[in-house]
């Protein structure tokens, strides 16, 4: 046998870092994705705001352009409350079971070191972080959208305060 560290050993800390580091970006993803659902709410808020000014001007951009633009902005801001809220929404991620765990501290020879369960341990490991990683990459693209559901909704609303001062009255 040679003098270097098994596989499991040389990669072990690598892993239980990128792991550290996906729970870290899950939590990140996580508190985003509340973030936009309260400042979606606000700008809902605002939206609404506009609406009731501009319904109260007898301007003629205040008709149906103005209209459509802010339940378009509406209509945004309700789909990037949604993607927030799918962001945070439970994800089946590998863990490992607290029963498994009891019954391994059982056995006799629990502590003993062997490659077996080195490579065991080194997959149950690697599995975890495929399953969170995918899980972030989908939260990832929700945040997006969300995201730019709300720029989408700041163009309308901008577009619809424009809209009226721009018209000849």
């Amino acid at each position: 046998m040679s003098g270097r560290p098994p596989a499991q050993g040389r990669f072990r800390a690598l892993l239980l870092d990128q792991l550290a580091d996906e729970r870290v970006t899950k939590n990140s993803l996580e508190q985003r994705g509340i973030a936009v659902i309260a400042s979606a709410g606000t700008l809902v808020a605002i939206v609404l705001g506009f609406v009731m000014l501009t319904t109260g001007q007898d301007a003629p951009a205040s008709g149906v352009t103005v209209t459509a633009l802010h339940a378009t902005a509406l209509i945004a801001l309700v789909a990037a409350s949604v993607a927030g809220l799918c962001v945070n929404l439970p994800a089946r991620v590998a863990k490992v079971a607290a029963g498994d765990l009891v019954n391994v501290a059982v056995e006799e020879s629990w502590d003993a070191h062997d490659d077996e369960s080195s490579r065991e341990e080194f997959r149950i490991l690697a599995d975890m972080l495929s399953g969170l990683r995918s899980v972030n990459r989908r939260r990832a693209r929700t945040l997006l959208a969300a995201l730019l559901a709300e720029v989408l909704a700041l163009a309308c609303m901008s577009a619809a305060t424009i809209l009226p001062l721009l018209t000849d009255r």
